[in-house]
Parts: structure tokens; sequence; C-alpha cells
């Protein structure tokens, strides 16, 4: 991928994070009320923003693979992320903010915030 193509994906997938660790408004109607439950993006939000930062960092490298294994994740509507365990999706989320960020920035609380519904 050229090095441009390379800078506007990372862009765009920092920019999708960001929006992802947002807490999203209840949907009204006959669908379920969320599409990511507030206790799994509460929890999530910081592995979320310190990928983001990665990826917006032109300086750190990070290969196709890894920006992939971002792309997949933030469109796998069966992964955890989606699902309502937060400890789960806080797992996942910070493997893969090992592979973007490195080792050095990834940490596990063993207990998630605690979100208002």
């Amino acid at each position: 991928m050229s090095n441009d193509r390379t800078s506007k994906k990372r862009q765009r997938l920092a920019q999708h994070l960001e929006g992802a660790a947002v807490p999203e408004r209840p949907f009204m109607g006959q669908c379920p009320r969320y599409l990511v439950q507030p206790s799994v993006t509460a929890a999530c939000a910081p592995s979320l923003r310190a990928i983001a930062a990665a990826l917006r960092d032109e300086t750190h490298p990070i290969d196709d693979a890894k920006l992939g294994a971002v792309e997949s994740w933030l469109r796998n509507g069966a992964g955890p992320f989606f699902g309502r365990d937060p400890m789960t999706a806080l797992r996942e989320v910070v493997r893969l903010e090992c592979g973007i960020a490195g080792a050095a920035t990834a940490f596990v609380d063993e207990e998630p915030a605690a979100v208002a519904v």
C-alpha cells in the first residue's frame, strides 16, 4: 500500500476508534437498545484511545496486517466488543492494543468503570 493511502487509512481507523470510545445513545424502537453496551464502551475506552493515538502517530511503524486486524475488529459484529461482557471485550482490545501501540501502554483493570444506563 502506498504511504499516502496507508496514512489515510490510519487516520480513518483512528477516527472510528475515537468514536467507538464514546458511549452511544440508546435506540428507541423494536431493535436492541445499544449496538455496543455502555459498560463495554467504558471498559474499552482507554485502550481504544491509545490505539487511535498510535495510529495517528506517523512515526510509529504499523504494518498492513496490524491495520487489517484493527479494521476487522471494528467490523466484526459478532466480536466481544459487541457483546455484553466488559471483561471479555477488554481483554480482546488490550490484546489488540499490545499489537498496535506496544506492551508499555496496555493495562487491564480488573474493575471496569460502572456506567449508568
